[in-house]
């Protein structure tokens, strides 16, 4: 895949959601980052008019994997418009059904290792590090932990959707196979363990090392207890994230 096609179908794939409507999900989203690809492939205005028809069909799936089916896709598009006109209605029936259930695959793997597990675990390794920098006298210890929130969850986010458009185009049809290979599902219980240590880490920081108090020690019980939550497969990101607001409001307010 040449770098720059990459690079301008990676930007598109930002905007995913932004044509989000009730029909067809995420429809064209995905066919606004799929556009430049139908351009370099169909020369034809007619038969790229075709393919995009093609691909306002229902497509849903987890924002931050859609570039692996983008990738697919993409290579799935380069093989068809070689074929001649008998093979083609074969072809586009595979593309759909790899599309729609690589589309539900990725959507139930992404969900769970990324609004499961590492927002969570990001959110913990912030408050953890709020208070480290605060005892340690940094300036502006809160934005330092937003922005350390913000850099490790984006920063993962952004690699996936970078990576995942290379590897699907290199694995095609091969894609459900090589999905196996690699452990999500043990991923995103690591980062779910690396949130509750780093939770746990805050808690016994609220209680021994100074100028904490009962405050920040009451923080750190709804933070350990929210990733531990999460860690054990309680589906509540929004109370987590909720409490932990709550928490640490109380905690900044209260006296040392």
């Amino acid at each position: 895949m040449e770098r720059r096609l990459r690079a301008r179908i990676f930007a598109r794939s930002l905007m995913l959601q932004a044509w989000w409507n009730s029909e067809n999900m995420q429809n064209l989203g995905f066919l606004f980052a799929f556009e430049p690809w139908l351009e370099r492939i169909y020369g034809d205005p007619g038969r790229r008019s075709a393919a995009a028809a093609r691909h306002l069909e229902f497509f849903n799936t987890q924002p931050y994997m859609a570039g692996l089916i983008l990738g697919v896709v993409g290579a799935l598009e380069e093989e068809l418009a070689r074929l001649p006109e008998a093979g083609r209605a074969a072809a586009e029936g595979r593309i759909r059904a790899l599309k729609k259930a690589a589309a539900e695959a990725l959507g139930a793997i992404g969900d769970r290792l990324f609004w499961g597990a590492l927002r969570p675990a990001c959110a913990a390794a912030a408050i953890a590090a709020w208070w480290i920098f605060w005892t340690a006298g940094v300036p502006h210890p809160l934005l330092a932990g937003c922005l350390l929130y913000l850099a490790l969850f984006n920063a993962s986010a952004l690699w996936v959707r970078w990576q995942g458009l290379r590897l699907g185009y290199l694995w095609k049809e091969r894609l459900p196979a090589e999905l196996a290979r690699y452990r999500w599902q043990k991923a995103a219980s690591w980062i779910r363990t690396a949130g509750l240590c780093a939770a746990v880490l805050s808690a016994l920081a609220g209680l021994l090392v100074p100028p904490w108090g009962p405050f920040s020690l009451w923080n750190a019980g709804v933070l350990a207890g929210c990733v531990a939550l999460e860690a054990f497969g309680v589906p509540a990101p929004r109370i987590y994230l909720g409490m932990i607001a709550l928490g640490s409001a109380i905690a900044a307010l209260g006296p040392a």
